[in-house]
């Protein structure tokens, strides 16, 4: 990664039901920052389902792992550094996560105020910091933080019953005001055709963007290549949202 930052308010967390496409949408977000020359660290923060070897098979993390980041007694900036995982072949991008069988019992339970100090910390070495947070609440302390001191939230909601469930449980678990969930960024995300949109946008209210659902994507998942470039009709819709959201929310020219 280049050394080229100078921006405060640099965090950005994603955040939605399970299967609304938080860490595609993750992965396509840092790709566009990318095209822009912005080094960009995105942390993969669920360990319920680690993906780091899902995103990057072919690298060996070993012990360079977010668990063991945070289960150091303080977090430096050398120990983000040293931790951070460089994508092979994308120079601006870099990655922090939980590796291949990593679970909850595999590290000491973290400390609030280890996650609040690894987020102060992060924001000083890079241009752009993303969160792909899990959708378990309950369980995951560096979610519930992170919803909490990320700079902006990206709320990705499915045009599905199932979804508007999961929101309908979990929203109470963060309406306090230090979540400041009514300023969500909320995207209507994976939407095929067919589905009810413009219900599910009186339901959920207030969208801001749109991500239509792409064919091409589940094969770059699953062949470690969400960093490959999509085509076809659908994809140029979806390209287009995604530009809109790297411009609009980061704030970028």
């Amino acid at each position: 990664m280049t050394n080229n930052f100078q921006v405060k308010e640099n965090i950005i967390a994603v955040w939605g039901n399970p299967s609304s496409g938080k860490t595609v949408t993750s992965m396509k977000l840092a790709k566009e920052l990318e095209s822009k020359k912005k080094n960009v660290i995105i942390i993969f923060a669920d360990l319920f389902c680690p993906v780091l070897s899902t995103v990057m098979p072919s690298v060996d993390v070993k012990s360079r792992t977010l668990g063991s980041l945070l289960s150091k007694p303080h977090i430096k900036q050398i120990d983000i550094m040293q931790t951070v995982i460089p994508y092979p072949k994308h120079e601006y991008i870099g990655i922090i996560g939980y590796k291949n069988g990593d679970n909850i019992f595999t590290y000491s339970e973290f400390l609030a105020e280890r996650v609040a100090e690894f987020i102060s910390q992060i924001r000083q070495v890079t241009d752009y910091i993303i969160i792909d947070c899990s959708s378990v609440l309950t369980e995951d302390g560096f979610t519930t933080i992170a919803l909490q001191q990320s700079d902006k939230i990206l709320r990705l909601c499915n045009a599905d019953l199932k979804a508007f469930s999961y929101f309908t449980s979990h929203l109470p678990l963060i309406s306090r005001a230090k979540f400041k969930s009514d300023t969500h960024i909320k995207v209507l995300s994976n939407i095929k055709a067919g589905q009810e949109e413009s219900t599910f946008r009186s339901v959920y209210g207030d969208i801001t963007y749109t991500l239509p659902h792409v064919k091409e994507i589940e094969p770059q998942f699953y062949s470690a290549g969400l960093l490959d470039g999509l085509s076809g009709r659908d994809a140029k819709k979806y390209n287009a949202e995604i530009k809109k959201i790297t411009r609009e929310v980061f704030e970028l020219e």
